[in-house]
């Protein structure tokens, strides 16, 4: 049975787990390494691909070359990586979009449960709920009582079904039994824009931007279960206001060609440990909001992505976009 791996916390313990995991029939890595990234430049997958890549590279003592191929919701990447030779050169990240290409993208020819190897997740960045302050709520309690009161009246924006704001949403109306009508735009800037003036009643956001210090909105609760976000300390998450397990985040997962040796596998889970584990990497990583898995290893990420796929899909075929 494959091994759950979880942080080590010595810098010893991860030499050691280094050492041990080591492939003893071949010296890999013995040249550069190609990781895919299922999203375009600058976003959060593509970030935080290249904070923990910049530091494998130098745990591996090998190149890693991020090389960004977004397009048809992960599709076409998961498709060129699948296709790789399975010797741990070619690699994938993609981010929450593997959880839906089921339900979104029936017809594709992918499969990342039977086309894939799954390493380790590498990441995660949670989002904040923002109402515009038109809204006469001041706290949790009293936007439910509202949302009750007001069937259908408030609305709640994203950059188009399937995004992560999009889903946020149609887990809380689904948690909650909150009435509210969802309206897509074409991108998240568009959608603050409208928030900021009033002409929608709230989004789901993993950052401010230039919604921060802002007097037209109001932040009011993170979206990772059993941990506030050390971007937002002083506001609770939904599993503390009584929507328990409420979770979203923008979780970025590596995975490898499906016949890749597991002891590849293995390695790579013990550098991104590593990199996880390195105050540099961890001051990064809270710069931009990311904070790390609470556990990583093949095993682990295998269980979150069929548990992913299995939530997403049953939100997407249940919830209305709109009432």
């Amino acid at each position: 049975m494959p091994r759950l791996l979880l942080l080590p916390t010595s810098a010893a313990a991860l030499a050691a787990a280094l050492f041990a995991l080591q492939p003893a029939h071949a010296a890999w890595p013995e040249r550069t390494i190609t990781v895919v990234c299922a999203s375009a430049a600058g976003g959060a997958v593509d970030i935080t691909t290249r904070i923990v890549t910049d530091h494998m590279a130098k745990t591996l003592g090998q190149t890693i070359v991020v090389q960004n191929e977004p397009g048809a919701g992960g599709t076409l990447s998961i498709a060129n990586v699948s296709k790789a030779a399975p010797d741990g050169y070619t690699l994938l990240t993609i981010g929450p979009s593997v959880g839906t290409i089921k339900e979104l993208f029936p017809k594709a020819a992918v499969d990342v449960q039977r086309d894939l190897q799954p390493v380790t997740i590498i990441g995660q960045t949670p989002m904040v709920l923002v109402v515009n302050k038109e809204v006469p709520v001041t706290d949790y309690k009293s936007l439910l009582a509202y949302m009750k009161d007001h069937p259908g009246d408030l609305t709640f924006a994203s950059n188009g079904r399937g995004s992560a704001g999009h889903l946020a949403g149609s887990l809380f109306k689904k948690m909650s039994g909150a009435d509210l009508r969802y309206i897509p735009y074409r991108s998240t800037p568009q959608a603050t824009a409208d928030l900021m003036g009033g002409r929608i009643s709230m989004i789901w956001l993993s950052s401010l931007g230039n919604l921060a210090g802002s007097d037209k909105v109001r932040p009011f609760a993170t979206t990772m279960a059993g941990e506030r976000w050390n971007q937002f300390p002083d506001l609770p998450t939904f599993d503390e206001l009584g929507l328990k397990d409420y979770e979203i985040t923008t979780w970025v997962s590596l995975y490898a060609p499906k016949d890749a040796p597991r002891e590849i596998a293995e390695t790579l889970t013990a550098a991104v440990n590593a990199a996880l584990a390195d105050p540099e990497v961890q001051a990064r990583f809270t710069k931009i909001g990311v904070v790390k898995p609470r556990a990583t290893g093949p095993a682990f990420l295998a269980k979150y992505l069929n548990d992913e796929i299995e939530k997403w899909g049953d939100i997407l075929r249940t919830t209305k976009d709109t009432d």
